[in-house]
């Protein structure tokens, strides 16, 4: 059993910023508090045609440069981000990349994080290491189903130096209330996969329901020496306490990779209130990261 102690305050600080991490900028929690498929309804709508499927069956998994992307793109933008999913799901095994973030929390623009991170899809686990601005949090670990108690899943949250003297980690539940209170997403939401599977659920609601403004491919781009597609997106946006994550959401598609590498939000159209901006760079795909990255024992930590 793992015992640690630390004030409430400080536990607090320590898990909003450990649990903060996340690309993607959908307000994911709510999705799928609200929307959950059951198992049925989930092999019902998998057997059905999707719209993507015509497109997807177009684009070779390691040659996507070898059609006409933009085409593709303008034609059928959902159809594109499942393609884009499609091609992921069948090529990723895992990565690396430097992770940037800039958020609004609680009526308040972040620092921008830089953070590295580690990422696997089998088991999904993330290891989160801060570089800047760690604001009370410097390392994270979450691996799905390792670490749970009372049926909540736990995360391992290394503090910053100063906490450090007096604990070296603690165990925290991922979807607890300071979590919620703390970031727009939760350590589970991570990732590539997740940044596509919430933007195209946002946009296939926002479709059923009437109310996608505008789903579009708006031309080319270049973030961080990458060239890019971009793609934006407007809903019915009303605040923070609404169910739609942004009212503009700005998505930079890695021309080679086809992941999105760059994703800005904004309450307005104007582009005036950040919402949040996430970006991965210097992405190494499938570099066979060793089981140890992602145990308490490769961090340099033990078990208590």
């Amino acid at each position: 059993m793992i015992t640690m102690r630390m004030t409430g305050g400080r536990l607090r600080a320590v898990l909003g910023v450990g649990l903060a991490a996340g690309l993607a900028l959908q307000c994911g929690r709510a999705y799928e508090a609200r929307h959950a498929a059951s198992p049925a309804a989930a092999r019902a709508a998998a057997a059905r045609p999707q719209p993507g499927q015509a497109i997807a069956a177009m684009v070779p998994a390691a040659t996507p440069g070898a059609i006409d992307l933009e085409a593709l793109a303008a034609a059928d933008p959902i159809g594109f981000f499942e393609m884009a999913l499609d091609r992921y799901d069948r090529s990723v095994r895992d990565y690396t990349c430097t992770f940037s973030k800039q958020e609004l929390v609680g009526n308040r623009l972040t620092e921008e994080q830089v953070i590295r991170a580690m990422f696997c899809e089998k088991p999904f686990s993330v290891r989160l290491e801060w570089i800047r601005n760690e604001d009370k949090c410097s390392r994270v670990l979450y691996v799905a189903d390792r670490w749970v108690k009372d049926n909540q899943q736990l995360a391992v949250v290394e503090p910053g130096a100063i906490a450090r003297l007096f604990v070296p980690y603690v165990m925290r539940p991922i979807h607890g209330r300071d979590a919620q209170k703390s970031s727009r997403r939760t350590i589970d939401q991570f990732g590539f996969r997740n940044s596509l599977s919430l933007i195209l659920k946002y946009c296939k609601l926002a479709r059923e329901q009437g109310v996608l403004e505008s789903f579009s491919y708006v031309g080319n781009d270049r973030v961080e020496g990458r060239d890019t597609l971009v793609f934006e997106r407007r809903l019915p946006y009303t605040g923070e306490e609404g169910f739609w994550p942004d009212r503009l959401l700005v998505v930079h598609i890695d021309r080679e990779t086809l992941l999105p590498i760059l994703c800005v939000a904004y309450a307005d159209d104007a582009r005036q209130v950040l919402l949040g901006r996430y970006m991965m760079t210097d992405v190494k795909l499938n570099p066979n990261l060793p089981d140890s990255v992602f145990t308490l024992q490769g961090m340099g930590l033990s078990e208590n």
